[in-house]
């Protein structure tokens, strides 16, 4: 499953904006990378974009859209029960809070 990945060298804010969008960064983890010579840690989080002046509806699809590339995806998911509705109701939270975090900001 694709997921949008944002690595980097540096921990980052959960909101950054860049020029008309937002990139609002979750779920980070600090990974231990080889290089030629010795390790590295990077910063990896999922990314969601939208348009910086998006309404909350919006902010909310595109965070479940980095989990639930199709309404499908999210509709079987549902579907399915179990350890899949969980999931599927822990990040449509998670999707709340951060759009409520830029909203409200």
């Amino acid at each position: 499953m694709h997921r949008p990945i944002t690595q980097s060298p540096i921990e980052l804010q959960t909101y950054q904006v860049m020029g008309r969008k937002l990139r609002i960064n979750f779920n980070h983890k600090v990974e231990t990378m080889a290089t030629d010579d010795s390790e590295e840690q990077i910063h990896v989080y999922t990314t969601a974009c939208v348009d910086r002046l998006a309404d909350r509806d919006t902010i909310i699809e595109a965070i479940m859209q980095t989990r639930y590339p199709t309404y499908g995806a999210e509709l079987a998911a549902i579907q399915n029960g179990g350890t899949d509705a969980t999931d599927h109701q822990e990040i449509r939270t998670l999707a709340k809070q951060l759009a409520d975090g830029w909203i409200n900001r």
